[in-house]
């Protein structure tokens, strides 16, 4: 009697096993995770900000720091065509571009734009590229992932 419940349950698992490996194989391609135009945000007393147009939280507080301030009045957020989030905010001397990864961005690259720090920062979405307006200097940058363009 022992000998049908050892087949079973060996059955059991090779169809568990089949089932798993076949797993789903759909696959979008050639995704657009870019946003059309910046986002402007007001960190909170925590130091968090919230785009509720695109569904992003998260705290600055470390970017603060690594810019040796404790605040500003705005940060400045844009993501490109690649799904990367460039941040940076006025009297930042650097522009960060983060990936996504798991409940968390991850700094993929920090990228030097001036040492007297930005004054009126603005993101646009262009092909291919972020461009990053200084517009109290008029200065103008085009930034990919890797740095600029």
């Amino acid at each position: 009697m022992a000998k049908p419940t050892i087949t079973t349950l060996a059955m059991c698992v090779a169809i568990l096993f089949g089932a798993a490996a076949c797993g789903p194989s759909l696959v979008i391609q050639n995704v657009d995770y870019s946003q059309p135009i910046e986002s402007v945000l007001s960190p909170d007393s925590n130091n968090d900000v919230h785009d509720q147009r695109y569904a992003i939280k998260f705290n600055v507080s470390n970017l603060l720091e690594e810019e040796g301030t404790s605040s500003v009045d705005e940060i400045r957020l844009i993501r490109n065509n690649a799904g990367y989030y460039f941040v940076t905010a006025a009297g930042f001397n650097n522009v960060y571009v983060f990936e996504t990864d798991e409940g968390e961005l991850k700094l993929e690259n920090k990228i030097e734009i001036t040492e007297q720090g930005l004054g009126q920062p603005a993101f646009n979405q262009r092909d291919g590229f972020i461009e990053l307006v200084d517009r109290a200097s008029g200065d103008t940058y085009n930034l990919n992932h890797e740095g600029r363009n």
